[in-house]
């Protein structure tokens, strides 16, 4: 059994049109087939001599050398194929001499160039001239191992020459084919020599060493009848064997696809679940990867377990209360217990999966410290998982570098200068020092990446056009008219089933840059009409940007120091949508610390669902009283 000599570059990715040819690559080809060319000439001179010790069994072996050519098993994995050819190229050689198997194999390179779909001019040409180079140092070789005819004598030295021949064959095939890939395809030429050698090295040897048997019995018809079954197996065994691995492949890459889809989909519920963090995972997974690989961490293994975690390691959230998680304000002692659960509890959803890789110890670990001061389990040192430590510091880095309804982001130096003073207590020194020295190629690559940056807001109209997503004074009168009108009924409504709650109703101004009042109840409509709030900044400026709701914030936020002296405890915030865009923000505020709770977190939903269908059934010219469905609720 023999690895193919000429199918290699053909299997090549094929991402060039065809005829193409980088100015290495052609130059390269054009030095193998200048150098090939001069060989063909020289077999060719030299065949008349060679063909003395009989025509016959040179013709048969240079058919079966092209027929057997043609006849191919694909390596699963592997840049190669494997056939029987080298078996009769090699028995050539050493019945007569390195002349009919250098023209053999260049036919058999010119016959596969021409029955090959993809036909490229340099591949066509190395085709033929890569094997018959790889023929004629074979063939030289084992005639130069050998030595004269009145020198020769021991099985020793024949056996020796035969090996020879096949580790220089193989020399020549593998590395003048590697180059060429390499060439065609931009990569490292040892990788891809490394990838194939083995087997070919392998099957050449094979093919040597029965080569050497029936030359030795003189082709004496019982040897042959014992070699040809021997060729017709090993070729049905590769065959068989082939389809086998080839088929487990298709299976691990089936399993793979399924556990790559189950981590999107928890992580899509994560995104969906804790909104604050929207992104989040997906910049984690980017840069921890990228840590790991400054680290020295090449394990396939290790990459694959580490970006599952990076984008599960707040898989556990899920379990975690709404207003627990996207409060914006300080969580109590109880509170910030609920959240520190989130570890245990992603750990078990994940131990469900059964990832072929060490998730579960990542996320365990993400949240431990260098000094032994972390949870859940309080891991110091080397004994928590390097993925762990990786992820924590590209967790901290990313979450203070990342907007907040409670704070303002920070700048990567800010957040560079807290990984400083908190390396060799939180956080490993190693870890810190490979990620702060990348984070400037990695902000280049997130700016690439971030196609989906925070939309503006969209105030709805019935005729406003998305072309640039500025509103006009017009459009803007308009949706801030639609708004007013639709909100009374539900806002009265509100106001009955939470009588000391103040509330207000904001719409875009200033060219969607700002919200401003649209209708609020007495005690702070004084404060909001002299407020003009940035879209990202404070509570309501912040769902207006990103559009989903937040409880139990603090109304100093909103209201600055006004809502101390008014009383005001607790805020709620929630976007408020018609026809799928975003028309405004009801924000709703209570005397009382942590005051909505599920059932005051519901009516201000619904308040918010009211106004908004409001608007979409006043567009239509439907009757107000299509709304009762929506009332029921209260």
């Amino acid at each position: 059994m023999s690895a193919d000599r000429t199918s290699l570059v053909a299997s090549a990715a094929a991402g060039r049109p065809a005829g193409s040819a980088t100015p290495a690559l052609a130059l390269f080809v054009a030095a193998v087939a200048a150098a090939g060319g001069v060989i063909l000439v020289r077999a060719a001179l030299a065949l008349p001599a060679a063909l003395d010790a009989g025509w016959g069994w040179c013709a048969v072996l240079a058919l079966a050398t092209i027929v057997a050519g043609q006849v191919k098993i694909n390596v699963p994995g592997q840049p190669a194929t494997v056939s029987v050819s080298e078996f009769f190229v090699f028995t050539m050689v050493l019945l007569f001499g390195p002349a009919p198997a250098v023209l053999a194999v260049a036919v058999d390179g010119l016959w596969t160039s021409l029955t090959q779909q993809d036909r490229r001019w340099y591949r066509a040409l190395f085709n033929i001239a890569e094997p018959a180079i790889g023929a004629w140092a074979a063939g030289n070789a084992y005639l130069a191992v050998l030595g004269p005819a009145e020198v020769t004598g021991g099985e020793t030295r024949a056996l020796v020459a035969v090996l020879v021949m096949a580790m220089t064959f193989l020399a020549s095939n593998s590395v003048l084919t590697a180059i060429a890939v390499a060439l065609e395809n931009r990569t490292s030429a040892f990788e891809v020599w490394r990838r194939h050698a083995f087997y070919l090295g392998v099957n050449y040897c094979s093919a040597a060493a029965l080569a050497m048997l029936a030359v030795e019995s003189h082709l004496r018809p019982t040897v042959v009848a014992l070699i040809a079954p021997l060729l017709v197996l090993s070729y049905v065994t590769c065959r068989a064997v082939a389809s086998r691995v080839e088929e487990s492949r298709r299976h691990i890459a089936e399993v793979e696809h399924l556990y790559q889809a189950t981590i999107e989909t928890l992580a899509i519920a994560v995104d969906a679940k804790d909104e604050v963090t929207h992104g989040h995972v997906r910049r984690v997974q980017r840069h921890a990867v990228a840590t790991a690989r400054a680290l020295g961490i090449t394990e396939p293994i290790e990459i694959k377990a580490i970006e599952a975690a990076a984008l599960l390691h707040d898989v556990g959230k899920l379990a975690v209360p709404d207003y627990v998680l996207n409060k914006p304000a300080a969580l109590t002692r109880s509170e910030f217990e609920q959240i520190k659960q989130h570890v245990d509890t992603g750990a078990t959803i994940l131990r469900a999966v059964e990832f072929p890789y060490p998730v579960v110890p990542i996320v365990l670990g993400h949240h431990e410290q260098w000094d032994g001061r972390g949870y859940p389990a309080g891991l110091a040192g080397e004994a928590i998982p390097i993925g762990a430590r990786i992820l924590s510091v590209v967790d901290c880095f990313d979450a203070v570098t990342s907007d907040r309804p409670y704070r303002r982001k920070l700048s990567d130096e800010e957040a560079i200068a807290i990984l400083q003073s908190r390396a060799g207590t939180m956080y490993d020194r190693r870890v810190v020092d490979a990620f702060i020295a990348m984070v400037p190629a990695l902000r280049r690559e997130d700016a690439a990446l971030d196609q989906a940056a925070v939309p503006p807001l969209a105030a709805f109209t019935n005729n406003e056009s998305v072309g640039d997503g500025r509103a006009t004074p017009e459009t803007e009168a308009v949706s801030r008219q639609q708004l007013a009108q639709a909100a009374p009924a539900a806002l009265d409504r509100l106001g009955r089933e939470l009588p000391a709650a103040e509330i207000c109703l904001l719409a875009t101004a200033g060219g969607r840059h700002a919200l401003t009042i649209v209708q609020a109840t007495p005690l702070v409509r004084g404060i909001c009409e002299t407020v003009a709030l940035p879209l990202g900044e404070g509570v309501s400026g912040w769902v207006a940007a990103h559009r989903y709701r937040i409880v139990n914030s603090d109304p100093t936020l909103d209201l600055g120091d006004a809502a101390t002296s008014l009383g005001l405890r607790s805020c709620m915030s929630v976007p408020v949508f018609a026809f799928g865009a975003l028309a405004g923000v009801l924000s709703v505020f209570l005397p009382e610390p942590g005051g909505f709770r599920d059932r005051e977190v519901r009516l201000v939903g619904l308040a918010a669902q009211e106004i908004g269908m409001a608007i979409a059934l006043a567009e239509h010219g439907w009757r107000d009283d299509r709304l009762d469905a929506v009332a029921v609720g209260w």
